[in-house]
C-alpha cells in the first residue's frame, strides 16, 4: 500500500476513533511529507552510487571491445604487410580482450537492470509524494468533516438519553399543578375572617330587585296574611 493510500485510510477512519490520542491530521500529513522527502533524498543518493558503478562497468566493457577492435585492425595491417606471425599475435591479443568483454558484460547488464529498477521505484515514490501534496487539503477536509459528524451524532445520542419529551411533560404538569394551587390559595384567602359578620354583610348587601318584583312579593304576602275584619 502506498504512503498516499495509508494516509487516506487514516482520514477515512477518523470518525471511527482511528485518530484518538494521535496528532492532528494536518500535523500527521506534514510529517508524512517530510518523511517521504527524506526517504526520496536518501534513495536518490544510493541510486546515484549504483548508476555510477554501472557506468564504470559499462566503460570497462566498452574499453575491452575497443581494444579487441584495435588489435583486429592491427592483425589486418600485419597480414597485409605479409607478416603472418605478427598478425597471429595481434589476433591472440584481440581474442583476450574479447574474452574480458564477454566476462564483464553480464555483470554490467545485471547492474544496468538493477539501476533501471531502482530509478523506476524512485519515480513511483516521487509520484506518490506529488499525489499526497495535491490531496493534502482534501484529506484534511475529509477528516474534519468526519470529526464534526461524530460530534453531532454524539450530541444527538446525549439528547436522546436525557429524554427531552418526558422532561417537557413533567414541567408542563408541574406548571398546571402550581396554577391550581395558586387558585386554591386565593379561594382560601377569601374565606378567612368572622363568618357571622360575613353572613350579615351578605344579607345587608342582598341582591337588588326591581319595582315589579317588589310589587309581586307584596301581593304574595297579602294572600298569605289576609287582613282581619
Amino acid at each position: 500500500m502506498s504512503i498516499f493510500s495509508r494516509i487516506f485510510k487514516i482520514g477515512q477512519a477518523h470518525a471511527n476513533k482511528a485518530l484518538d490520542g494521535m496528532e492532528k491530521p494536518e500535523v500527521m500529513l506534514d510529517q508524512a511529507i517530510r518523511d517521504q522527502e527524506k526517504q526520496i533524498a536518501e534513495a536518490r543518493k544510493k541510486i546515484q552510487s549504483v548508476i555510477a558503478s554501472e557506468r564504470k562497468q559499462k566503460a570497462l566493457v566498452m574499453k575491452e571491445r575497443d581494444n579487441q577492435s584495435q588489435w583486429e585492425t592491427r592483425a589486418q595491417q600485419a597480414l597485409s604487410a605479409g607478416n603472418e606471425e605478427l598478425a597471429t599475435k595481434a589476433l591472440v591479443r584481440a581474442e583476450e580482450h574479447e574474452r574480458n568483454a564477454a566476462n564483464l558484460d553480464p555483470q554490467w547488464q545485471g547492474m544496468r537492470k538493477d539501476a533501471d529498477g531502482l530509478k523506476t521505484a524512485l519515480r513511483k515514490m516521487e509520484d506518490e509524494l506529488a499525489e499526497l501534496r495535491r490531496n493534502k487539503d482534501i484529506i484534511i477536509a475529509q477528516s474534519k468533516t468526519a470529526e464534526v459528524k461524530k460530534e453531532i451524532y454524539e450530541a444527538k445520542a446525549k439528547i436522546g438519553k436525557n429524554n427531552t419529551g418526558d422532561l417537557i411533560a413533567r414541567m408542563k404538569a408541574k406548571a398546571e399543578r402550581q396554577s391550581y394551587e395558586a387558585e386554591a390559595a386565593e379561594e382560601m384567602a377569601g374565606a378567612t375572617g368572622d363568618s357571622l359578620e360575613s353572613e350579615f354583610k351578605s344579607l345587608e348587601s342582598g341582591p337588588a330587585v326591581s319595582a315589579g318584583v317588589a310589587d309581586k312579593l307584596a301581593a304574595m304576602k297579602a294572600k298569605l296574611n289576609p287582613p282581619t275584619t
